[in-house]
């Protein structure tokens, strides 16, 4: 009994990760195709019903056959007296769970990073207290996320200015010290105030930056249209100011009123077409991939490999998505920077996150990340569409680069 009773516990925490992680990860993987939304909204609604209602259903099969007790007995390592249906479903399950927990595991971002590219020389906290005021402004002004914001510990408006150093391989003098600001996943619903919005953005305007890199999901609907200008205004950088559009961006009766907006704000579209800046002796070449979610380009990008690109040019590639790795390290991009996850929303301690929308789980959820002298910055974003984040707050970053 001394061995029967932890053996069947293991069991049992077994056949749950295997249950929970399947379900979870295809949440993440449909969240991450380029399916239209009612499509997707329908899909995450059966796989959740699924993941819910399967370890109940077969629960409620054992109570019905076997009454508490019988249920009880099992959990403890009767299962043989369990249903076929049952049985079959627990073999699947604790077969998935042995079978992918090591790649779950090896996918936690905190196995992924790449630290040695990258050193945080400060995090600021811009707003230190939730739904306060602060020179007469209020930053929540929705009421779901008003109501969500009360809960402890809940960090949807505790935003972060992040200073971070990314080393390179073979980075030209020339633009040794270049200070990328990127922000990502703005996320205007009307649920925050411009007051909320211009903490990131005045906050760059204060760091000086010598580009500005918006990576995707902007507006979410057409009444936020209206919160561009006052956000954005007065923005500026040196060697100019770059987008693309986000999955989010389709929500959008047309979405390319939010390109016509920035473009008229100063703002380059990457999704368009390629931009080319001159720093110093370098050449800067801006690329732009708003896949799965669009194709706007004017024509296919001219492929150079790293044998063959010019030796005073620097790639930067921007992504909405993590998903698009492959796609920098192809078009020799020096550097990516991506959103789209949020960081996961939730950090367990140790765990780490759960969800993220991405064909690769939780592995790019956010940091730096570095592959084939690619490296990869991915923001956990200013906002969102759901009020709740825990161990895992909004940020704007500068990203200054420097020679490994």
């Amino acid at each position: 009994m001394t061995f029967e009773l932890p053996l069947a516990l293991a069991t049992l925490a077994v056949v749950l990760i295997g249950h929970f992680g399947t379900w979870i990860a295809l949440y993440n993987r449909i969240n991450a195709t380029g399916l239209k939304r009612t499509t997707i909204k329908r899909i995450e609604k059966a796989i959740v019903l699924a993941c819910g209602i399967i370890p109940i259903l077969l629960l409620l099969i054992e109570w019905t056959q076997h009454g508490f007790v019988g249920v009880f007995n099992g959990l403890l390592g009767g299962a043989s007296a369990w249903s076929r249906l049952t049985i079959a479903y627990s073999i699947v399950a604790g077969m998935l769970g042995i079978l992918l927990a090591p790649f779950w595991i090896m996918d936690r971002p905190q196995f992924a990073t790449a630290k040695d590219r990258v050193t945080v020389t400060s995090a600021e906290n811009l707003n230190l207290v939730k739904q306060t005021r602060e020179n007469g402004e209020i930053y929540i002004q929705g009421d779901s996320f008003r109501k969500m914001s009360l809960l402890p510990g809940n960090q949807i408006v505790s935003l972060q200015g992040n200073c971070k150093r990314l080393k390179f391989k073979h980075l030209p003098k020339d633009i040794a010290g270049l200070r990328v600001a990127h922000l990502s996943d703005v996320h205007m619903t009307g649920q925050l105030s411009n007051a909320f919005y211009r903490l990131a953005t005045d906050w760059i305007a204060e760091q000086c930056p010598d580009v500005i890199i918006l990576s995707g999901d902007i507006v979410d609907n057409e009444f936020a249209l209206q919160q561009l200008q006052p956000v954005f205004d007065g923005l500026s950088a040196p060697l100019g100011m770059y987008f693309v559009l986000g999955n989010h961006d389709r929500r959008l009766v047309d979405p390319t009123i939010v390109c016509r907006k920035l473009c008229e704000l100063g703002w380059t579209d990457l999704g368009k077409e390629q931009a080319r800046r001159q720093y110093q002796g370098t050449t800067l070449r801006l690329i732009g991939n708003e896949q799965p979610w669009f194709q706007r380009s004017s024509g296919p990008l001219e492929f150079q490999s790293r044998e063959s690109s010019p030796l005073d040019e620097w790639t930067i590639g921007v992504s909405h998505s993590p998903d698009q790795f492959a796609w920098g390290i192809k078009n020799r991009c020096q550097l990516m920077l991506c959103g789209h996850t949020h960081g996961g929303q939730i950090r367990f301690p140790i765990v780490g996150p759960i969800i993220a929308p991405s064909w690769y789980g939780t592995r790019y959820a956010s940091g730096v990340f570095e592959k084939n002298e690619t490296v990869m910055h991915v923001s956990r974003g200013v906002s969102g569409v759901h009020p709740f984040r825990w161990g895992c707050p909004p940020e704007v970053s500068v990203l200054e680069l420097t020679s490994l």
